[in-house]
């Protein structure tokens, strides 16, 4: 096992801190027996080769020896690696689910309008700055910010093919005796909608299986949304009798992978579903499959395939929010407003009193009938976030109210 691992020369790579060098010594405690020295290893991974979501040069060198690990029986928790490559692949945590899947066809296009010597120049522009910058000197960071965002993205996109070429060896991890496994293993194989072909059938019999945990059902059930493909008769039966089933995790996995599969077309007992959980005005209090937040997520593909919907649910939710009293710092509380009005923070759109959502409208009508909130410590820098003017004045004039 991992006999390779010191033919990679981890010191020329870069990661979050600098030089990888370390890399190969914390892969290598991933295998020991000592649930400490695993813990601070996986701790340190998820800090230096996929930091705060970000991937890496060494990222992608990181992944076939992470995959190794998986393919061996006797690795302690394999499961937490398996949610490693997952999180390396995607930069997603199992509490995300987006709307519309992994943008894969997006980020190869971006990568391919850049030629391999811009990569490679930008690349060691990156080498000398953290050499410097190693020291403790102070150094301009190389790059513009455009620049390092496309540098990011094609590290993402190894990363991605680098996890892509493990979907074989995966697919093979949903035989496993370990559920944790199994669960782990669905949630990594979501994201690959171009090996749909190999991935949707074991998923498909899985999510078939009713004598399989609930949750298992489920989790397979959002990951056919995810990795898409025609919506077959098979599919389609399923996902309806799981939709009108008396377990509501699963129910809510399956309207969520209807609206994936569908898009604009989603069935109306599917919006249904999605609306009930979406209304709920204390998203926080349940989790549901991967440890997502159901009504959140219903939210998200409402606002993505069925926007009516969704503003109408989103203008019920501000009105209660903004009726209520705050149980702790109303600042706090009016953050939550903004979020639920605001899905999207866009600090420049632009929109007029008029263009807003109804939901959107309410916050600001509110904010114009209390202007005592306006002070030292008031909402001037989530207002700015969400491109909304940051004074009671300039507020009344934006819902013309200056006259």
């Amino acid at each position: 096992m991992l006999r390779d691992l010191d033919s990679i020369d981890w010191a020329s790579l870069t990661h979050a801190y600098g030089s990888a060098e370390d890399v190969p010594g914390l892969i290598r405690d991933l295998r020991s027996s000592d649930a400490e020295v695993r813990r601070a290893a996986m701790y340190e991974l998820y800090g230096n080769i996929y930091h705060q979501g970000s991937r890496y040069e060494a990222t992608a060198y990181a992944v076939p020896f992470l995959l190794e690990l998986v393919a061996d029986p006797a690795t302690p928790a394999r499961h937490e690696v398996i949610q490693l490559l997952s999180c390396l692949a995607v930069g997603y945590t199992p509490y995300d689910i987006p709307a519309k899947g992994f943008p894969i066809a997006e980020i190869r296009n971006d990568v391919a309008q850049v030629p391999e010597e811009t990569w490679r120049r930008w690349s060691q522009a990156m080498m000398d700055w953290y050499e410097v910058v190693s020291t403790g000197q102070r150094q301009p960071f190389p790059l513009t910010k455009p620049e390092g965002r496309l540098l990011e993205r094609r590290h993402v996109l190894a990363a991605y093919d680098a996890v892509r070429a493990g979907v074989p060896l995966l697919l093979t991890c949903l035989d496993d005796a370990d559920a944790e496994v199994v669960g782990e293993v669905i949630h990594a194989l979501a994201w690959f909608s171009e090996e749909s072909a190999s991935i949707r059938p074991r998923l498909l019999a899985i999510a078939s299986d009713d004598q399989r945990p609930a949750s298992t059902v489920g989790g397979a059930l959002i990951a056919l949304g995810l990795v898409g493909g025609a919506v077959t008769q098979p599919l389609a039966d399923l996902l309806d009798r799981n939709l009108a089933g008396p377990d509501p995790d699963r129910r809510w996995a399956a309207a969520v992978a209807w609206a994936q599969l569908a898009g604009d077309q989603v069935p109306g007992p599917a919006i249904a579903e999605l609306r009930r959980w979406a209304a709920i005005r204390n998203p926080d209090a349940a989790e549901t499959i991967w440890g997502a937040s159901p009504s959140h997520v219903a939210l998200d593909v409402l606002d993505a395939f069925a926007a009516p919907v969704a503003e109408e649910v989103r203008s019920d939710l501000v009105a209660a929010v903004l009726a209520a009293q705050p149980t702790s710092n109303w600042h706090n509380h009016f953050n939550g407003v903004l979020g639920c009005a605001f899905p999207q923070m866009e600090s420049d759109h632009g929109r007029g009193f008029e263009e807003l959502t109804a939901a959107q409208r309410a916050v600001v009508a509110w904010l114009v009938d209390n202007p005592h909130v306006f002070g030292s410590s008031g909402p001037q820098g989530p207002l700015r976030q969400h491109g909304l003017p940051t004074t009671h004045e300039a507020l009344r004039a934006y819902a013309g109210l200056d006259g």
